[in-house]
């Protein structure tokens, strides 16, 4: 597939979110506040909508931006374990603008949640104790902002927890077990009512958390990007094995989207094929996926439109990025 196709689906999912803006900035559901809006800075930026960053970004300032650099509105009941990754999303955005209050002040807050000891994130925002879990995907996304807003304190050490948690690994690359805490280290006892948090089992049907290798591998390349340290794009690689072998059934789900963002950056760095192959691979599914409206709908949640869709227009500009002659 040409590069091309990447860019025209990134302007037409767009156009969609363009349409969800109102003109005083505030952006889709205003009950669902932050969990609707959260990605879509770094959509509009990364597709040349600057203005209408700044104006979403303006609004945020006004209306969700807490003196203690957490982000609002959340909706009633918003305590999930991934309350902090919502945060990173905005944080990332909002530095990619330069509007570095937002960023910085929301790295502060993003700050008290991280371990020193272990280098995760905890995946509470109440406790903050040797039990509390941590969660892969939450501790990438936060130091993914941390890498963008310069606490390299806490990227480093995020990259050092991901090297403990491959170190831990009982039988990868066939499993990926992606919890861990203090006092259990990794998590391999799953809690059966919500057993896909715990593992990743390359499978050919069902839904499980595919993303967990990209934005792990996705973290580490950018990790090493900013320090050339050769053991992080070493670890990069190694997270993506598990993509490498996957099954057709997981590279067609949406959730692949950042398994592409991270075969877009390894391939920028490393010129090997097998990661150009896979990220026009799940670029060409992400396109297939694509409604007459420019839309994505998120997996196992049809309503969850803008959140899918802003994603898929940061990951289809990586690919664009990455892949383009």
């Amino acid at each position: 597939m040409k590069s091309e196709h990447f860019k025209e689906g990134r302007e037409q999912g767009t156009k969609y979110l363009l349409e969800q803006l109102s003109s005083d900035g505030q952006f889709g559901n205003p009950e669902a506040g932050v969990t609707d809006y959260y990605k879509v800075p770094s959509a509009f930026q990364v597709s040349g909508r600057n203005q209408s960053a700044n104006l979403l970004i303006d609004w945020i300032r006004k209306n969700g931006f807490k003196s203690d650099g957490d982000f609002g509105p959340r909706p009633a009941g918003d305590d999930l374990y991934y309350y902090l990754y919502f945060n990173s999303w905005v944080i990332i955005g909002a530095q990619r603008l330069g509007q570095f209050d937002l960023s910085q002040k929301g790295m502060e807050y993003l700050r008290q949640f991280w371990d020193s000891q272990s280098g995760g994130f905890y995946s509470s925002v109440t406790n903050s104790s040797s039990t509390t879990k941590q969660d892969l995907w939450v501790t990438s996304g936060c130091g993914q902002a941390a890498l963008y807003t310069g606490h390299m304190d806490i990227a480093i050490g995020v990259g050092n927890w991901m090297k403990r948690m491959m170190e831990l690994q009982p039988d990868y690359p066939n499993k990926l077990y992606t919890v861990y805490s203090r006092s259990k280290e990794l998590h391999t006892d799953i809690d059966e009512k919500d057993p896909i948090r715990y593992v990743l089992i390359n499978a050919t049907e069902g839904d499980q958390y595919f993303f967990h290798p990209g934005i792990a591998a996705g973290f580490l390349a950018r990790l090493y990007q900013a320090t050339l340290d050769q053991q992080w794009l070493d670890l990069s690689m190694e997270y993506m094995k598990f993509a490498e072998t996957a099954s057709v059934h997981f590279l067609n789900l949406l959730r692949a989207g950042k398994v592409a963002w991270a075969a877009s950056v390894l391939y920028t760095l490393t010129s090997k094929e097998v990661y150009k192959n896979l990220a026009e691979k799940i670029g060409s599914n992400i396109l297939d996926q694509q409604a007459s409206d420019g839309g994505w709908h998120s997996v196992g949640e049809p309503m969850l439109r803008n959140d899918a869709t802003a994603e898929m227009v940061v990951w289809l500009d990586e690919i664009y990025q990455a892949t383009r002659e």
